[in-house]
């Protein structure tokens, strides 16, 4: 599914926190969204979803795969969000609701959106969970019996389960280790290629992003202040921002390669 964010300025309470972004998604393409803490990031994820709070005042155009965001109906936007977007989070932990089972929770989007018996719904949740490379023994665990790890899996299923044509991945590896964060951004990249789909990576790590996407934005207050390939960006970025980000990301790069030596 094609994104294309035209001009985009959000406020909450008159406060600026995003102003005049421009950002393209092509059909099947994965491009990252790169800033520090507290740079509007997530804020542009919730302007594509509708999911913006009710402070918030809004400028500009937000189109996904040709239908405008802004200004749709909570229904619409619903629907495209249950049926064509799937959203992975940041921190399972939170994401996941702790009473139902893994089973409910993956399957709650098939029920909501889609006219499924029950027999139906479980082959699909089942399926979804071996791509995500977990057994039918998960099924009926709660969250807090899985490992962060698992968690993240089952978020990853969840959000991919309803075959959707755009995953919008806001800081999913955050809360894991560095080994496991290798494992789920080489997961959901293969997941989201293998269903030709496209995806906006969100983080504000430069190793991670350059495991997960081709082509990336950098955001600094509120703003894009460079774009490019993100192989590029990662080895001659133009500004300070992009500066600041690479470093980070070589100085962790570092210490975990130390630290398992």
């Amino acid at each position: 599914m094609s994104v294309s964010i035209r001009d985009v300025s959000i406020a909450i309470n008159g406060k600026p926190i995003i102003e005049s972004v421009d950002l393209d998604i092509a059909d099947g393409e994965r491009v990252g969204l790169v800033g520090s803490s507290g740079s509007g990031k997530s804020m542009i994820a919730k302007a594509m979803t509708g999911l913006l709070p009710a402070t918030a005042q809004v400028e500009g155009s937000v189109e996904l795969g040709g239908t405008q965001i802004i200004g749709a109906s909570d229904a619409t936007v619903a629907d495209l969000r249950g049926r064509y977007v799937g959203m992975v989070f940041q921190n399972p932990s939170a994401a996941l609701n702790p009473v139902m089972t893994v089973a409910q929770q993956v399957g709650l989007p098939l029920y909501l959106h889609y006219d499924l018996t029950l027999a139906e719904r479980l082959e699909r949740v089942t399926r979804m969970l071996d791509k995500v490379g977990l057994g039918e023994e998960v099924l009926c665990k709660y969250p807090h019996e899985l490992s962060g790890g698992q968690r993240q899996r089952v978020g990853i299923a969840t959000a991919l389960v309803t075959s959707p044509r755009l995953i919008i991945a806001d800081e999913p590896t955050t809360a894991l280790d560095s080994i496991t964060q290798r494992q789920i951004v080489d997961l959901l990249t293969s997941l989201v290629d293998d269903a030709n789909a496209s995806m906006l990576f969100i983080t504000h790590d430069f190793a991670v992003l350059s495991r997960a996407t081709t082509r990336c934005y950098v955001l600094d207050q509120g703003r894009i202040a460079e774009s490019g390939a993100t192989a590029d960006v990662l080895a001659h970025p133009g500004t300070d921002e992009g500066r600041r980000l690479v470093e980070a990301a070589r100085a962790l790069s570092l210490h975990v390669e130390h630290e398992g030596a």
